[in-house]
């Protein structure tokens, strides 16, 4: 990937390395080249890497944690590249405290716009358990998601350890101990054909004995023979970290089935909850074609320690009508107008 960015005279490498394995013009052989030059130490390197980037003369730079502490890439005012970061995460850590460190990097004060987030990993649904923790760090850090609802997208939508995540997880799990019946249909499976439904189940339950989430298995006999049944302990009905952490553990088909329903569940109760008018989307852009203040700003709150206020501004909004609403609207009038008798 190094080389088909353009290399080091298109890429700034911030990172603990002293030297890099060249390939030969033949291409044949390899051979080691030092990462710095005549007129740069070694020691200097990463800093004069840096300074190529914040100058613009390279507008790609590769940083590793080895090299990147204490070094800011944000887009500064004071810099001449200003241009709006796009950082991606080819790998993200183990410590949401070190995850929290390298998006720093990016995002510090200063900047001309913030920065987008892209983070990468298979399309494994026990691998997502790592975007989760660092996404549930942030928001619980108000760093980098609703609280600076600019920054591209938005990291809370990894984040699946949530009171409706939770929500979800304890639904699942009552599907497959077939306690109630699941809300939305597994995936691979038809409403059709009841037969696949109970095949998953089966396999469902299956694969949470294999990894310990059900507990005191029995297997039955006479006209049970051969049926699981077991019980998932209270504490873990809403541990989606322990959920995904045990996804790890199994074969990816049923790891990606068991994953894909889960997230399917918590979209449909996150649904139902915008349609109730429940769902906190924390700060949001209002947009309308003409806004007006209604009434006056009533102070609502005061501070006893402090003496700030919470104040409530009440609007009116008026975002038009949909293009199908208009087009019936244009159709209704036109029909009256031609049954009028002239």
């Amino acid at each position: 990937m190094f080389v088909q960015l353009g290399g080091p005279d298109n890429v700034a490498e911030i990172t603990g390395r002293r030297g890099m394995l060249v390939r030969a013009s033949s291409g044949k052989g390899v051979t080691y080249q030092a990462r710095n030059t005549k007129d740069v130490a070694m020691e200097m390197v990463n800093m004069h890497e840096k300074q190529l980037f914040m100058g613009g003369k390279k507008l790609v730079a590769i940083i590793s944690e080895a090299g990147s502490a204490g070094v800011s890439l944000q887009a500064d005012r004071r810099a001449v590249n200003q241009k709006r970061r796009v950082h991606l995460t080819l790998e993200l850590p183990w410590s949401a405290d070190r995850a929290i460190q390298q998006f720093g990097r990016t995002h510090r004060s200063n900047q001309a716009s913030a920065p987008e987030y892209r983070l990468l990993f298979t399309n494994l649904g026990g691998e997502r358990r790592f975007a989760s923790i660092v996404a549930k760090r942030l928001e619980s850090l108000g760093a980098l998601t609703q609280g600076d609802r600019r920054a591209g997208l938005s990291l809370s939508a990894y984040n699946y350890d949530s009171g409706y995540g939770k929500r979800a997880l304890m639904m699942m799990y009552k599907g497959i101990m077939e306690q109630d019946p699941l809300p939305v249909v597994p995936p691979g499976c038809t409403s059709e054909k009841p037969d696949t439904i109970q095949d998953f189940i089966v396999k469902a339950k299956a694969a949470l004995v294999s990894v310990g989430i059900v507990r005191d298995t029995v297997i039955g006999n006479g006209k049970d023979s051969g049926k699981v049944s077991g019980r998932i302990i209270d504490s873990d009905m809403h541990d989606v970290g322990r959920f995904l952490n045990r996804l790890l553990g199994l074969p990816p088909e049923i790891q990606n089935r068991l994953f894909e329903l889960f997230v399917s569940i918590l979209d449909l109760l996150v649904q139902r909850a915008r349609i109730e008018g429940h769902f906190d989307s924390g700060i949001v852009d209002m947009k309308a074609n003409i806004i007006k203040i209604q009434g006056t700003p009533k102070t609502v709150h005061v501070d006893h320690m402090s003496g700030a206020s919470t104040v409530l501004f009440c609007f009116t909004m008026d975002r038009g009508i949909t293009w199908e609403l208009s087009s019936q609207a244009s159709i209704e009038k036109w029909q009256v107008k031609s049954t009028d008798p002239a």
